[in-house]
């Protein structure tokens, strides 16, 4: 029994010492393997914030990039929106410049040919009343409308404003005036004339042959005259009437 005691004495105290000296040895293993999964998870974590800021980072970046990006388009959008309005501006304005141009030379056709039939009328009734009328008077008189006429009617075929069949109009014309080249050339919007015209000349004529005539002028040529200005009267009214709704639609456009 001693024995056996003292065997199992031997042997606890050799299991004891190998324990011991085992765990001297696994002790420290262990804690190197927990601090260096420790190191790692750290790592880990480290890089994962490291990434996280780089992708904050890179978000701003971009987030500033289309910022600027929809800045640049709205300043170009509004610049391109003042440009377009600038033009605008621009269009309407020589629109309206050039329809107050086109008005003013509607209403000088309209003013020239009312002056013109004004001196016809006037050195007739003049003659019917027993004033002398003087040839040279009444051809400068005829002058001035003439010029007056041209100048309108030059102005008016310039601008697009056709007359159909102006060139009926020569009697009217020098042959310096730009009128007779320039007619025929243009296709704008347009009142036949022939009719004013030939009544204009027919009446001129009439009362020249009145002026250069006896006194009292004879009662056949005398209705011939009166005749031949109620006609200048109907054919004006027609050109006043075209002109009128020409300046009333370029009015309101």
């Amino acid at each position: 029994m001693p024995d056996h005691a003292a065997l199992y004495g031997l042997i606890g105290a050799v299991s004891g010492a190998a324990l011991g000296a085992g765990a001297g040895v696994i002790g420290p293993i262990l804690l190197h393997r927990r601090q260096a999964g420790e190191r790692r998870e750290q790592d880990i974590r480290a890089e994962q914030r490291q990434r996280e800021q780089v992708q904050r980072e890179e978000d701003w970046r971009r987030e500033q990039v289309q910022r600027e990006e929809n800045w640049r388009r709205e300043q170009a959008r509004r610049e391109e929106s003042w440009r377009q309005r600038q033009f605008r501006q621009v269009v309407n304005r020589e629109k309206k410049i050039d329809r107050e141009a086109l008005i003013r030379r509607l209403t000088a056709i309209r003013a020239s040919t009312r002056g013109y039939q004004d001196i016809l009328t006037k050195h007739y009734q003049l003659l019917t009343s027993g004033t002398q009328v003087g040839i040279e008077d009444f051809e400068n008189d005829l002058a001035v409308a003439h010029s007056e006429l041209n100048s309108a009617f030059d102005e008016a075929l310039v601008d697009g404003v056709w007359f159909a069949h102006a060139r009926q109009a020569s009697f009217l014309i020098p042959p310096s005036s730009s009128i007779l080249p320039a007619v025929g050339g243009l296709r704008g919007q347009g009142i036949d004339t022939t009719v004013l015209v030939d009544a204009l000349r027919e009446a001129a004529d009439l009362v020249r042959a009145c002026v250069n005539g006896e006194s009292p002028i004879p009662e056949s040529l005398r209705g011939e005259t009166e005749q031949a200005l109620a006609e200048v009267e109907a054919a004006r009214g027609e050109l006043v009437v075209y002109i009128k709704g020409r300046v009333d639609g370029l009015s309101v456009e």
